[in-house]
């Protein structure tokens, strides 16, 4: 009984700890590499689909999107087919959202999570998943994608409640919206970071993900130098 226990208990940390490492996967930026630019060093300097698609093009960041998603799926895929409980399940998706956001491979700063969170939640709750993406869609057409994302996970515990889904779902959902919040807020200053410089705002930070404008060029080739 408790070797047992043991066991799957290892399998679970396990499970967690590759959801983490593939979730972390930084398939934006590698997207970037193949076509020559460092998405670090142009755009918003982010790694993530929306800055691959503004700095490389529409291509890469249409492939980087369904790739992101699976990366929150699968580890919630094989929790699922390995028989475990809701909340395993749930942690699997959260860990791989983590990843996204904080990979060890670039130093802890990722990208935004969204694509992977979605992925994540589909699995969690159909009805979960069916209201996040309506949200993201009709703001992405409104452009206000930003708002309408924070929107959409912000209600997504509520709406796992309301439709009776597994309570760690629920919870775990709590634990998305502030990987996603915490994102937005990444390298945040008080105030002017340089004189004359545009002041950081926490509105703008977090309704539209909006940072103060940076010196970084519209694109680069990595081996430029100029």
């Amino acid at each position: 009984m408790t070797a047992t226990f043991g066991s799957r208990s290892l399998v679970i940390v396990l499970l967690w700890a590759g959801a983490y490492l593939l979730g972390g996967v930084p398939v934006g930026w590698m997207l970037g590499r193949l076509a020559g630019v460092d998405l670090r060093q142009v755009g918003t300097g982010k790694i993530g689909t929306s800055n691959l698609f503004h700095s490389v093009g529409l291509l890469p960041a249409a492939l980087a999107g369904p790739l992101q998603f699976c990366q929150g799926l699968l580890p919630v895929v094989i929790a699922v087919w390995l028989g475990f409980p809701a909340w395993v399940a749930a942690g699997a998706g959260l860990a791989a959202i983590i990843g996204n956001g904080w990979p060890i491979y670039m130093q802890y700063n990722g990208g935004r999570g969204v694509a992977s969170a979605t992925g994540a939640v589909a699995l969690w709750s159909w009805s979960g998943f069916v209201f996040v993406l309506a949200l993201v869609i009709v703001a992405g057409a409104l452009r206000r994608s930003a708002l309408g994302v924070l929107l959409a996970f912000a209600g997504l515990p509520i709406v796992l409640w309301l439709t009776r889904a597994s309570p760690a779902f629920a919870i775990t959902a709590v634990g998305v919206v502030i990987c996603l919040v915490l994102r937005r807020f990444e390298g945040y200053r008080v105030g002017r970071s340089r004189e004359g410089a545009t002041p950081d705002s926490w509105v703008e930070r977090l309704l539209f993900d909006r940072i103060p404008s940076q010196s970084i060029p519209v694109a680069q080739p990595i081996d430029s130098e100029g």
